[in-house]
């Protein structure tokens, strides 16, 4: 049987270079943050993940992403997907949001290719409706990250039972494919990563919505 993977922080700078591959590597996601004034570190234990993004400065919590793999099926499971701009202002915000290169695509891509590595396909996740409009910012929000509605959960009888035990409630199930998105991302990481501006990427022409 296998031991379970101990819970373990990345660095951008830990371990020999890796060849280069089509997409874009945890690793150069975490360079990509570091040029910004910013840290990503990646956690995990056994299949549960959580990615987090601070300013170097102040060791302030930018954004956070946490959930599960399941390889076996192709499946990474988002519980949540946060992004912590609302406070900012100044300069300091302006780094943060401005250019397609935001905090957003950071974290995304670092959470995508965590579970590219992983052996995952499929990200899913449930954008909760509890009040309207607040369901209406959710949906907006992750479709930035690539995720598209795939069903309506609540109202259905029966044939939501599976959902809500999975995600505890109504909403939107939503989907996006890691490789597109990937693909979509890499070149805009990895100019970033490099030092250079990050340009624009096909499809990238909008940044996430604050929340």
């Amino acid at each position: 049987v296998a031991r379970p993977k101990l819970l373990t922080r990345v660095s951008a700078h830990d371990g020999a270079a890796a060849p280069r591959q089509s997409r874009v590597s945890v690793q150069e996601v975490q360079q990509a943050a570091t040029r910004r004034g910013l840290e990503l570190t990646v956690k995990d234990f056994g299949p549960f993940y959580r990615v987090v993004c601070r300013d170097s400065s102040d060791d302030r919590v930018l954004g956070v992403t946490t959930g599960f793999v399941a390889p076996l099926v192709g499946i990474m499971h988002c519980d949540t997907l946060q992004v912590f701009t609302s406070g900012l202002r100044g300069d300091d915000g302006q780094r943060i949001r401005g250019g397609v290169l935001g905090l957003g695509l950071l974290l995304g891509g670092a959470t995508f290719a965590y579970g590219c590595e992983r052996g995952c396909k499929v990200a899913e996740i449930l954008a909760i409706n509890d009040d309207d409009a607040w369901h209406e910012r959710l949906v907006r929000y992750y479709s930035f990250f690539g995720f598209k509605a795939v069903r309506k959960v609540g109202g259905n009888g029966l044939s939501d039972l599976p959902h809500l035990l999975v995600w505890g409630g109504e909403g939107t199930r939503m989907d996006a494919d890691i490789a597109t998105m990937l693909k979509k991302w890499t070149p805009a990481l990895r100019r970033s990563a490099a030092g250079g501006e990050p340009g624009a990427a096909a499809g990238e022409e909008k940044t996430p919505v604050d929340l």
